[in-house]
C-alpha cells in the first residue's frame, strides 16, 4: 500500500481568523494570536510543475522547532525551520511576547529546504548552538547540514564543515548523545531515502544490503571537538530502504547506556539499537518488540506509567473514524502482507504503536488498549504532564496538504493515465495535483488517566483547531509552572498555546542539570527520577523528541498537590549515580554534578517470585500448522478459524502411574503421544492410527475411561476449516489397549467443525458421558450447528441425546464448556461459552438441561474462547475464569455480525459491524465487501459513496430482517462469580489480561498463599491486515486476593515468557514436581517448573 497522507490549504482567510482568534482561558489551553505573541512565522509551500509531491514525496512533511534559552536570560526562545521560507528565531521578551532576530543573528538559512533542528551547547561554553538539517535539493551542496555556533553576543557562526558534520544526505533530524560515555556529545544523523525505493516493488531483501551515503543514517563520534564518522564501525544500517522520520534515545534496558529507536517510513522496519557498551550497536527489534507501525513517522520515548522504565511510542496514519478509514483502505491483501514479512520486513501494521517496557526485558504493544492508536496522518508525538497531575499526557500533531492516496483520487489518476495513453495527450501535472482532495485535521491531546488508559481531550482542553501541523515542542515559555505548546504549521502561522493549568491544577518542579567538569555541561542523556510520597516520576534529559524538533532541557515534573520532594535520583550520562534527599521544594531547581565513586551503576531487574525453568525436552514436542489462508475460502472472515490448536490432554496412558501428554495435531500432521519416563523426560509413542488420521485437524482432546476398564482412553475433537471432505470433521474415540490406541466405532457420525469435549456422568449410571461443542459449519461461518450431548452405554458406545438440551440447535458457536454443580443440588450443570454468544449456564434437572435465563448472563455476549473453574472468593461456591477477545484491538464492543446469503449464490456472507455515534458501520473496506458481494459494485462505484454507509444503508430493511444478527457486548477476559443460586457477578480481569485474545487459562494456588491465582495466554496472528497481529500475550500471571479480585504480576517476577500463539495451558507433574505447559500453534511447547 502506497503512502497515504492528509492535507489542506487554509485558502479562506476568514476561516483562519475565526479559528485562531478565539481565547478561552476557562479551558486548559488558549491559542494566542500572532498579534499577541509577535510570532508570525508561516511555513508556506507552493507546488510547481517541476517540484511537487509527485517529484519529491516528502514535500509536505513540514518543518521543525527547537526550544532553548539562547541568550541566557532565563526565558526560553523559539527557532522554527522553514522549507521554502527562511527559518526564524524568536527571542522571548517575557509575558509571551517575542522578537524575531534570525537574519541579524545569522541563522535564517533562507532559500533552502530546512527540516529538523535542535539546540545544544556543543563546545561547553555555556551558550546554546543551533543545528539545522536539510533535505529535498537535488544538488548535494544545497543539502549540507548547518551548525550555527553561538558567539555569545546574539550572533552565530555556521561551523558544520569545520566540525566535520556538514552532511549532504537527505536529513530529517539529528540527535546529540554521549553513546560512548566519554563526557562529550556524539551525533546521530537521521536520513531518508528517495521515492525510487518507496514502493512495494522494492520489498526485496537484497536491497537491505545496498547502501547509499546520502540515504543511509550516519553516526559520528566526538573526538576532541571534531566529529569522526563511525557509522560502519558502530554497525549502523545504511541501506537504501531506510526512510527515517523519527529518532529517539533513552536507556531501554536500564544498563545506563543510551540506546536508540529509529522510525522508518514505507517498507523498511524500525530499528531498535541496543548499545553494546563497546562503541557498537545491535538492532534487537525482533528480540524486544513483536510488531511496529507500518509507516512510522515521529516518535517519543518516556516512562508513561511511572514504573521507572522507558516506553516507546511511534506514529502512523490510521484515521480515527469510519468514513476516513473507508477512504484510505483498499483491498485487504493478506498475501501481500505475508510477502513483506517473509522478505524480512517484519510485522508492520498501519497504526500508532505504544510499546510498554516490561522492566527492560521486552515490550508489550498496548496502543489500542490505551486508546491512542488512531490519530490520522500524524507527525509529532510528545509525552509531557500538561495538567501537573504526575502522569505524562500525550500531544500529537497531524495533517497533510494533499492526500494523494485517497482511494477515489487513485482511481481518478489511473483513469487519467489510461486516457492519456489513448488520446496521446499528456495531462498537466499541476491539474492532477489540484484533484488531490484537501484534508485538514485537528491535533490530538490525550490525558493520561492512570498510566495505561488515555482520554481524548481535544475540545475540552481547547485544542480543536484544524491545521496542517508537523513539528511541535513544549516549554514553560512564561515560567508560570505549566507547559505551553508550540506547533509549526503549513501555510498558516505557527500555533502558540498558553497553558492555563497554573490557575487550577497541581504543583510542578523544573530541574536543570549542570556538569561543569564535562564537555556535556547540560548532562544530555541523564536520567532523573523524582520521588514524592508514593509518586515516582522519571525524565530523561534528551531534548530531541517528536518530529524534527527538540524540547527544553529543563526537566518538567508535575506532582499534583504535593508540596514536598522526598528525593531526586540522577544517573549522569557517564553512569555515575547521585541522590539528593529532602531537597528544598522550589518550582525551579538546579542540580550540579558531584564527584562520586559510584560508577557504572546498572538497575538490576528483580528476581522472579517463582523459579520457572524451561525443559530442554520441550523443544522436541512440537506442533506444526499447515499453511492455509482462511480468507481465500471466506473473504469476509475477521480472522483465521484454522489455527485453533493445539490443545493438550494429560493422562496416564500406559498405567505406570506417571502423567503423559497428548498434543493435538494439525491437518497433515498427526497428533502425538508423549510418554513420560521415570526420569522426567518424554519419549514419543508410535501410534499408527494417529498417523492414519493426520488428515484431520485436532482442536481438543480428553483422556477418560470410556469403557470402565480402568485405563485412559482418548477422545479427539476434529475441527478447523480447511478440510474439503466433510468426513474429515468426524471426531475420534481411541480405545486404550495396554498403551496402544485403537479407533472405536462407538461414536455417532457427525460432520461439523468441533471445538471442545468435556466428560461427566450426567445420568448417574456409573460411566462418563460427553458434551462435545460445535464451533462452526465449515465454509459457512458463523452459521450455527448443534453441539452434541453423547450418552455412554457403559461399554464406550455413545448415542446422541440432544433432546435433553432444549434449543441446542441454536446454542451458538461453542468454543469451550465444562461441567459443574453450580446450584448445589448434586447434579452436574453445564457451562458453555463461545463466539457471539453469552456465557450460558444450563441447569440439570434429572438428565435434562434448562437455560438459567439469568439476566446478568444474557448481557455477556462476547467472543469467548476458554473457561476454567475455581472458588476465587472463598465462599464455597465454584466460580469461573473466562478468556475473551480482549481490548487491545481495533474491534471494540459492542460489535455486531449480520449474516445471510445476501446475494443468493449459496454461500454465507458475514458482515462484521462496528458502532460509531450510535450507528452500525461495516468494518471491512468497500473492496473487501464487494469482492464477496459483487452485486454491490453497481450501488457503490466510488469510495466516497460507501464511506458513510451504515449497514442499514447497504441493505434494505426487508433484507436485514431476513438475515441473522449476532452481538458481542463484552470483550474483556473476566471472572464470573457465583454469588448464590442463579445470581452471578462478572468482573473483568486486570488490564494485562486484555492485551490479547486469551485461548489458554488455568487457575491454581501457584504462590501457595491459600488463594487461587490465574495464568492466561493467547495471541492470534491470522487476522485481517487492517487489524494486524494480536501478539502481546506472553503468559500473564494474576495473583488472587481471595475476594474475587486479582493483581497483575510483572513478567520479571512471574518468570513467564512464552512467545507465540498460545492455545492451551495445563499443569502436569514431571519427575514428581508440578510444571506448567504452554501449548503453542506452529511451535514447540514451553515447559516451566514451579518451585
Amino acid at each position: 500500500m502506497l503512502k497515504s497522507k492528509i492535507f489542506i490549504l487554509f485558502w479562506v482567510g476568514i476561516l483562519f481568523l475565526g479559528a485562531f482568534s478565539c481565547s478561552d482561558s476557562k479551558k486548559k489551553f488558549t491559542l494566542l494570536s500572532p498579534r499577541k505573541t509577535g510570532i508570525k512565522f508561516k511555513n508556506i509551500l507552493k507546488e510547481t510543475k517541476d517540484f511537487n509531491v509527485l517529484t519529491y514525496g516528502y514535500l509536505y512533511n513540514g518543518g521543525g522547532i527547537a526550544i532553548g534559552d539562547v541568550n541566557n536570560d532565563g526565558l526560553e526562545d523559539i527557532y522554527f525551520t522553514g522549507n521554502m521560507v527562511a527559518s526564524r528565531l524568536y527571542i522571548n521578551q517575557g509575558n509571551l511576547n517575542f522578537k524575531e532576530v534570525a537574519e541579524e543573528a545569522g541563522v535564517d538559512a533562507p532559500g533552502l529546504w530546512n527540516t529538523g533542528t535542535t539546540m545544544v551547547d556543543i563546545n561547553g561554553d555555556g551558550w546554546l548552538d543551533i543545528f539545522v538539517c536539510r533535505s529535498a535539493a537535488a544538488n548535494p551542496i544545497l543539502r549540507k547540514n548547518l551548525f550555527f555556533i553561538n558567539n555569545g553576543d546574539m550572533t552565530f557562526t555556521e561551523s558544520a564543515g569545520l566540525l566535520g558534520i556538514n552532511d549532504t544526505g537527505y536529513t530529517t533530524q539529528v540527535l546529540f548523545f554521549d553513546y560512548d560515555r566519554d563526557n562529550d556529545l556524539d551525533l546521530y544523523v537521521l536520513n531518508h531515502s528517495v521515492q525510487e525505493y518507496a514502493g512495494f516493488s522494492k520489498v526485496l531483501s537484497t536491497l537491505k544490503n545496498k547502501s547509499n551515503k546520502n540515504y543511509g543514517d550516519r553516526l559520528y563520534e566526538n573526538v576532541g571537538g571534531i566529529f569522526l564518522d563511525k557509522t560502519e564501525k558502530a554497525k549502523i544500517k545504511t541501506n537504501v530502504l531506510g526512510f527515517g522520520l523519527g529518532i529517539a534515545s533513552s536507556d531501554f534496558n536500564n544498563d545506563n547506556w543510551p540506546d536508540l529507536y529509529i522510525s522508518n517510513d514505507y517498507n523498511e522496519q524500525d530499528y531498535l539499537y541496543i548499545n553494546n557498551q563497546d562503541g557498537t550497536f545491535s538492532d534487537k527489534l525482533d528480540e524486544y518488540i513483536t510488531h511496529t507501525s507500518m509507516f512510522s513517522m515521529g516518535s517519543d520515548v518516556a516512562d508513561i506509567n511511572n514504573d521507572g522504565f522507558t516506553d516507546i511510542f511511534t506514529l502512523d496514519m490510521l484515521p480515527e473514524g469510519n468514513a476516513r478509514q473507508k477512504m484510505v483502505f483498499g483491498p485487504d491483501n493478506y498475501d501481500k502482507y505475508q510477502r513483506l514479512v517473509k522478505s524480512g520486513f517484519y510485522n508492520q501494521t498501519m497504526r500508532n504503536m505504544l510499546h510498554l517496557n516490561q522492566e527492560g526485558a521486552f515490550f508489550t504493544e498496548t496502543g489500542q488498549l490505551a486508546g491512542v492508536s488512531n490519530t490520522d496522518w500524524s507527525w509529532s508525538s510528545l509525552f509531557a504532564d500538561f495538567d501537573n497531575d504526575g502522569f505524562k499526557d500525550l500531544f500529537i500533531t497531524n495533517g497533510y496538504k494533499r492526500d494523494y492516496t485517497n482511494m477515489d483520487f487513485i482511481n481518478y489518476a489511473v483513469q487519467q493515465k489510461i486516457n492519456e495513453t489513448q488520446n496521446k495527450k499528456e495531462i498537466a501535472v499541476v491539474d492532477l495535483i489540484e484533484k488531490m482532495p484537501p484534508i485538514q485535521e485537528i491535533n490530538y491531546m490525550f490525558k493520561n488517566l492512570d498510566g495505561i488508559h488515555f482520554k481524548k481531550m481535544n475540545e475540552s482542553w481547547g485544542l480543536d483547531q484544524k491545521t496542517i501541523s508537523n513539528g511541535a515542542v513544549y516549554s514553560d515559555l512564561d515560567n508560570d509552572g505549566d507547559l505551553d505548546i508550540i506547533v509549526n504549521n503549513i501555510d498558516n502561522p505557527a500555533s502558540i498555546y498558553r497553558n492555563n493549568s497554573n490557575f487550577d491544577s497541581g504543583n510542578s518542579v523544573q530541574i536543570t542539570l549542570k556538569d561543569p567538569q564535562s564537555q556535556n555541561k547540560e548532562a544530555i542523556g541523564a536520567r532523573v527520577t523524582l520521588y514524592s510520597d508514593s509518586l515516582l516520576v522519571q525524565q530523561v534529559n534528551q531534548p530531541v523528541r517528536g518530529y524534527q524538533s527538540s524540547v527544553s532541557r529543563r526537566l518538567f515534573y508535575g506532582i499534583g498537590n504535593r508540596e514536598k520532594i522526598d528525593s531526586i535520583e540522577i544517573i549522569w550520562p557517564d553512569g555515575q549515580k547521585q541522590i539528593s534527599y529532602d531537597p528544598v521544594f522550589s518550582p525551579f531547581l538546579s542540580i550540579t554534578k558531584k564527584i562520586t565513586s559510584e560508577k557504572n551503576i546498572s538497575l538490576k531487574i528483580p528476581g522472579s517470585l517463582f523459579n520457572f525453568t524451561k525443559l530442554k525436552a520441550s523443544q522436541k514436542i512440537v506442533h506444526k500448522e499447515n499453511e492455509y489462508v482462511d480468507f481465500k475460502e471466506q473473504r469476509l472472515l475477521p480472522y483465521f478459524l484454522s489455527t485453533q490448536g493445539p490443545r493438550i490432554a494429560i493422562g496416564d496412558s500406559n498405567g505406570d502411574g506417571i502423567e503423559d501428554i497428548y498434543l493435538g495435531g494439525s491437518m497433515g500432521t498427526a497428533g502425538s503421544l508423549w510418554i513420560q519416563n521415570a526420569s522426567g523426560t518424554f519419549t514419543k509413542s508410535a501410534q499408527k492410527l494417529f498417523e492414519q488420521d493426520k488428515i484431520k485437524e485436532d482442536v481438543d482432546a480428553l483422556f477418560f475411561d470410556c469403557d470402565n476398564d480402568g485405563d485412559q482412553d482418548l477422545y479427539v475433537v476434529s475441527g478447523g476449516t480447511e478440510n474439503e471432505s466433510e468426513e474429515n470433521y468426524q471426531d475420534r474415540l481411541y480405545i486404550n489397549v495396554n498403551g496402544k490406541f485403537n479407533l472405536s466405532d462407538g461414536l455417532p457420525r457427525y460432520f461439523k467443525s468441533g471445538s471442545c469435549v468435556t466428560a461427566s456422568d450426567i445420568d448417574n449410571d456409573g460411566d462418563l458421558d460427553l458434551f462435545v461443542g460445535t464451533r462452526q459449519t465449515p465454509g459457512r461461518y458463523p452459521e450455527v450447528s448443534p453441539s452434541q450431548l453423547l450418552i455412554n452405554n457403559g461399554s464406550g458406545g455413545f448415542r446422541i441425546a440432544n433432546e435433553r438440551i432444549p434449543n441446542n440447535n441454536n446454542l451458538g458457536n461453542v468454543t469451550d464448556a465444562l461441567w459443574e454443580d453450580i446450584n448445589g443440588d448434586n447434579q452436574k450443570d453445564l457451562v458453555v461459552v463461545g463466539e457471539w454468544m453469552p456465557i450460558t449456564v444450563l441447569f440439570q434437572k434429572n438428565g435434562t438441561f434448562i437455560d438459567s435465563q439469568n439476566e446478568t448472563l444474557k448481557n455477556t455476549t462476547g467472543l469467548w474462547n476458554r473457561i476454567v473453574r475455581g472458588d476465587f472468593n472463598q465462599d464455597g461456591r465454584i466460580d469461573f475464569a473466562l478468556g475473551n477477545y480482549g481490548m487491545n484491538s481495533q474491534l471494540k464492543p459492542p460489535l455486531s455480525l449480520y449474516y445471510d446469503d445476501f446475494d443468493n449464490n449459496g454461500s454465507i456472507d458475514p458482515i462484521l459491524c462496528v458502532l460509531e455515534s450510535g450507528k452500525e458501520y461495516p468494518f471491512l473496506s468497500k473492496d473487501d465487501i464487494q469482492s464477496q458481494l459483487v452485486s454491490l459494485k453497481s450501488k457503490y462505484e466510488s469510495y466516497s459513496s460507501f464511506a458513510d454507509q451504515t449497514i442499514q444503508d447497504v441493505f434494505d430493511q426487508k433484507t436485514l430482517q431476513k438475515a441473522n444478527k449476532l452481538n458481542a457486548k463484552l470483550l474483556k477476559s473476566s471472572v464470573l462469580l457465583n454469588i448464590s443460586n442463579n445470581i452471578f457477578e462478572i468482573k473483568p480481569l486486570p488490564d494485562l489480561a486484555q492485551i490479547s485474545p486469551v485461548f489458554g487459562i488455568i487457575a491454581s494456588d501457584f504462590d501457595q498463599d491459600g488463594n487461587l491465582d490465574i495464568i492466561t495466554g493467547g495471541n492470534l496472528f491470522g487476522t485481517r491486515v487492517k487489524l494486524g497481529r494480536l501478539d502481546a500475550s506472553k503468559g500473564e500471571f494474576f495473583k488472587g486476593n481471595g475476594n474475587g479480585l486479582f493483581q497483575s504480576i510483572p513478567y520479571s517476577k512471574s518468570g513467564l515468557k512464552s512467545e507465540g500463539e498460545i492455545r492451551d495451558i495445563v499443569v502436569i507433574n514431571i519427575g514428581g514436581k508440578p510444571h506448567l505447559i504452554f501449548a503453542k500453534n506452529n511451535a514447540p511447547i514451553d515447559v516451566y517448573e514451579l518451585k
